[in-house]
């Protein structure tokens, strides 16, 4: 019970210290609001919730944020996820050029985050068209400029700058895989995409499922970048919910912190269950032991 007890103080404290002491506060700014004859916030029920609503049906970028967090998150998921294990695989087998491979997905996590979006905004917006006109005498929009093609360009950039974490967690669990079970499987003919298939995947499975689940839990912090891009000015269309909270934060008065928490707690609500209904759904998807 000592051990016990000892093991689970330190998150139980992390929970109180890092979860709820900081956000306590918030909490109950979600029920006040703000009097400015007295400059003092005082309870107001539900006030600011009823406000949520009915915005929710009334301002055009709640819609386009509902839609971009969910985009972003699915295309992280369908086409991110797989290739961060294609890759980490590529490199737990050392396989040619490795090294080199590994050096382009870590070069976003080398240079700092407004270098590479810099770099990225030129490549984007003046070389890729300036090569499209060489090659083919037409003249084009930067991608970035393009209103049609700016999401997909932003969705692109997250995907290739979340490379870097993922794969060192998913290579440093592959290298942990017991060898004889990759040289038994090799005796038996095994190819390398069976063996990651049938052997990798399921030895890493616990990594994996951490990674959709933690993603999953951040959906509605996750500012995919825009501030990066476009400061305070990014285009309503392409807000997320985690953009809309940074910039909201930077620029509104006092008056609007209780709607900021109100709003908060309301995508709370809704992602917590949703996020523990994923863990069980990975748990119950994952490879079983007899």
């Amino acid at each position: 019970m000592i051990f016990y007890i000892c093991m689970m103080a330190l998150p139980v404290l992390q929970v109180f210290v890092l979860w709820f002491c900081v956000n306590i506060n918030s909490i109950f700014l979600a029920f006040k609001t703000y009097d400015y004859e007295t400059g003092q916030y005082f309870w107001n029920a539900f006030t600011n919730f009823k406000n949520v609503f009915y915005d929710f049906g009334r301002i055009p970028f709640f819609g386009a944020s509902i839609r971009n967090t969910g985009i972003i998150y699915l295309a992280n998921l369908i086409i991110g996820t797989p290739l961060s294990v294609l890759f980490s695989f590529y490199l737990y087998k050392k396989m040619p050029m490795s090294g080199v491979f590994k050096t382009i997905l870590f070069v976003p996590h080398i240079l700092s985050a407004l270098i590479m979006v810099v770099i990225y905004k030129y490549f984007v917006d003046r070389a890729i068209p300036t090569i499209t006109e060489i090659f083919t005498g037409k003249q084009i929009e930067g991608l970035l400029a393009n209103s049609d093609t700016t999401l997909a360009t932003i969705i692109f950039y997250n995907i290739w700058t979340g490379f870097g974490t993922s794969t060192v967690m998913y290579s440093s669990t592959m290298a942990g895989i017991s060898e004889s079970i990759v040289e038994a499987a090799k005796l038996d003919g095994i190819t390398p995409l069976k063996e990651l298939w049938h052997i990798t995947i399921p030895l890493i499975w616990p990594t994996f499922a951490t990674f959709v689940v933690v993603g999953f839990a951040g959906l509605f912090m996750n500012q995919a970048a825009l501030y990066n891009f476009f400061g305070d000015n990014a285009e309503y269309s392409l807000y997320t919910f985690g953009y809309y909270f940074y910039v909201s934060m930077r620029t509104s008065s006092i008056t609007q912190y209780p709607y900021l928490a109100a709003l908060g707690l309301i995508l709370t609500a809704v992602a917590l269950p949703l996020t523990f209904a994923l863990r069980k759904l990975m748990d119950r998807l994952g490879p079983k032991t007899i």
